[in-house]
This record gives structure tokens, C-alpha cells and sequence, in this order.
């Protein structure tokens, strides 16, 4: 039987707040919600319990306030089976925290900062890194990110980035796998907006490696860095909530890759992921 592959996923852990309507609120409008939760999310925590639900073994690097939030956040990841040895709590400070309004196909986001991740970046080690297979990160390009993947790269480990909505193409350039969705895939040099393929194409070109492109509900797309392309269809669904649909999908590729599966199959395993997400509020069973 193999060993389950070794996964340091480094990112944030917040406390996420859903708010749940049939659509959004209008400008001073008083819109009854249908459903309201509190879940550990965050697209560090998100990915990490993903990971595990594909069969990994996860370590997750990152951080939580010394409050209340925070530890219903540390237990949450342990009962999913994370390793969260790496989590550090910050004592006196606040757990991230995300207020999400969802309206099933539709979402906006805000977000507030707490627990200090950057020195939980900075604590991960050399050995940390060699006792993993492969390193995904996910965050602000700091120079703590930098370091882990250089550490990655220097001991031979695979490395992905979630580009999340930021540009992470100094860190793209020591990656295997780069996520994107097609907005932020048409925010790259000479995109073409109109063309997700071209956009993937180009983006892969550019960070000379593979690059994923989630595209909704047409699926996503696969760009390889000698010029591939493939394109792998969803099942249509009304979402119910598409908060960590993304970092599901990016979870089960992950996975699928690990275990040398083709583009195809990883995109299908990271495909199915999400759908198990949007079918619910909130990314956590």
C-alpha cells in the first residue's frame, strides 16, 4: 500500500461568518437573510482540509488568535485531521476573521486581519519542508512566502501557488501548479479578456509552468508550460453557497497531480471537490 503524500500547506485560517439571502442587499435596503453560520475557513485552512478529505497527509502552517474563535478553529482542523503543529497562537491578539454575504451563485467578501501569520511563516523550517512532499502556499508574496519556496526548491520539493486575486509571479517561477480563476487569468500582461484559453496559454507562458484556470460553471482549463491545453467540463448546479469552492478544487488537483494522475482526471477530482462545497454554506462538512 503507498504512503499517503505529505502536503505543508501554508495560508491563513480565518473565522468566517456567512450571511445567506436569496440575493444581495440593495443600498439601505433590510434584507431578511435565509440562513446564517460561523465555520473556521480561510483559504490556508480551506485547502488543508481539503487535502486530507483526498487522502493527504496535511500540515498546515499558519495562525489563530489566543480567543475563542481561534481555538474552535485549531479543533475543527484536528477533527478534520490536519496536523496544525505549525499553527501558531498569537496570545492577546484577534483570529482573522471573513464576513461573507452569500446569495447562492453570487458572494462578496470582508476580511479582518489578526493573528501575525507572517511569523508562523517564518517559524517553518528547513526540516519542516524536507518532511513533506510538496508545498502550497497561498497569501501575500511576502518575503516569509519567499523563503518557504526557495526552501522547497532547494530541497527538491514540488511547490503550487494559489494566486487568490494577487499577482504571484515571483513566486510562480519555482511552481508546478498555478491556480488562478479567469478574472485574474485576464489581468495578466497582453491577456485577451474575451479568451480564457489564450489567457491560460499566456499566463503558462509567462511563469514557465502549469497553470489551472478555473472558468464556473464552463469548467476549467489546464495550460501547460511546453504549450498544452486542456479543458475539462463541470456539472451544472445551483449553488447554494461558493464560499472555499476554489480551494477545494484546488485541493483535489493537488492531489490528483501527486499521485500522477493526467490533467483531466486532476481537474475532474478538484471539480467534484467544489461541487461537494457549493452544495452547502461554508467549506467544511
Amino acid at each position: 500500500m503507498s504512503r499517503a503524500k505529505r502536503v505543508l500547506v501554508v495560508g491563513g485560517t480565518n473565522f468566517d461568518v456567512i450571511a445567506q439571502a436569496e440575493r444581495l442587499p440593495l443600498e439601505h435596503e433590510k434584507l431578511r437573510g435565509t440562513a446564517c453560520a460561523v465555520t473556521p475557513g480561510g483559504a490556508g485552512a480551506n485547502t488543508a482540509a481539503g487535502l486530507v478529505r483526498q487522502g493527504c497527509s496535511v500540515r498546515l502552517a499558519s495562525a489563530v488568535g489566543g480567543d475563542t474563535a481561534g481555538m474552535m478553529c485549531l479543533q475543527a482542523l484536528r477533527e478534520r485531521g490536519v496536523d496544525t503543529s505549525l499553527v501558531r497562537v498569537e496570545a492577546g491578539a484577534r483570529t482573522s476573521t471573513a464576513v461573507v454575504l452569500s446569495s447562492g451563485g453570487g458572494k462578496r467578501m470582508m476580511t479582518f486581519a489578526g493573528a501575525d501569520r507572517g511569523l508562523a511563516f517564518d517559524a517553518v523550517t528547513e526540516g519542516d519542508v524536507r518532511g513533506c512532499d510538496h508545498v502550497h502556499v497561498v497569501g501575500e508574496p511576502t518575503q516569509a512566502l519567499r523563503r518557504i519556496v526557495a526552501l522547497a526548491h532547494g530541497a527538491g520539493r514540488s511547490v503550487s501557488v494559489e494566486w487568490n486575486g494577487r499577482d504571484m509571479s515571483d513566486l510562480a517561477a519555482k511552481a508546478s501548479l498555478n491556480f488562478m480563476n479567469a478574472d485574474e487569468a485576464a489581468r495578466v500582461p497582453q491577456a485577451s479578456a474575451a479568451d480564457a484559453a489564450t489567457n491560460a496559454r499566456r499566463c503558462a507562458d509567462l511563469v514557465s509552468g502549469d497553470v489551472i484556470v478555473t472558468m464556473g460553471p464552463e469548467g476549467a482549463l489546464w495550460a501547460t508550460a511546453d504549450g498544452q491545453l486542456f479543458h475539462q467540463p463541470t456539472t451544472p448546479v445551483d449553488p447554494v453557497d461558493r464560499t472555499g469552492g476554489g480551494d477545494a478544487f484546488d485541493a483535489g488537483v493537488i492531489a490528483g497531480w501527486l499521485n500522477g494522475e493526467p490533467p483531466a482526471a486532476c481537474m475532474r477530482r478538484g471539480l467534484d471537490a467544489a461541487l461537494h462545497v457549493l452544495r452547502k454554506v461554508g467549506a467544511h462538512p
